[in-house]
């Protein structure tokens, strides 16, 4: 908790596991989301809105904002965090996102912000073109901050939920209140040749 609220510390947890993850390429967080019957009463959320929930988030985990440019001006008066990504970095955790769909209900929903953000534009554009490999996935968009309300009020709309690596670490961390808490909620960080 000491480091959590100092923004001027020098050594941070986040920087162990955010440099594993990009030595071990875990480029992908797959974290599935799913009501069992005797946890029900273990949500936070009305039981009428959370039974029949069953979907998975596929979160780009080594890429954005996370790992963009950092920088502060010499006075120390303004601060940027740049967020990059690259059409393979989207292709690649897309067709994960794909195929998954693939064998589940066959319903793909990418979760951006693409009315403000280009890289959100570039991720759209990539999605869009790589869903006509996959014409039997039903493909849709949901701007963050509207999936953000709708992963509570109707969580059993979604089935595969593709997004960037900072709307992924919010919506799933939102989404543990679906199964009674974050403890509940399985994850798996994944690369091309390695897992944890």
């Amino acid at each position: 908790p000491k480091y959590d609220n100092n923004p001027k510390a020098k050594v941070r947890r986040e920087q162990g596991l955010l440099a594993m993850r990009q030595k071990l390429g875990l480029y992908a967080n797959i974290r599935p989301v799913t009501t069992f019957p005797s946890l029900i009463h273990k949500s936070t959320l009305r039981t009428d809105l959370v039974v029949g929930a069953d979907f998975v988030v596929v979160r780009e985990l080594t890429g954005g904002i996370y790992f963009g440019e950092k920088g502060r001006n010499e006075a120390g008066t303004e601060a940027w965090d740049h967020c990059n990504y690259s059409v393979e970095e989207i292709e690649r955790i897309a067709k994960m996102a794909f195929e998954k769909a693939g064998r589940r209900r066959k319903k793909l929903t990418l979760v951006d912000k693409a009315n403000v953000i280009e890289t959100s534009r570039l991720w759209r554009e990539t999605v869009q073109r790589m869903a006509a490999d996959y014409p039997e996935v039903e493909l849709d968009f949901m701007f963050v901050d509207n999936a953000a309300m709708q992963i509570i009020l109707q969580p059993s709309f979604f089935d595969v939920v593709l997004t960037e690596n900072m709307f992924g670490d919010i919506i799933t961390d939102e989404a543990s209140v679906i199964t009674g808490s974050i403890g509940m909620l399985p994850s798996a960080s994944v690369g091309s040749g390695t897992a944890l």
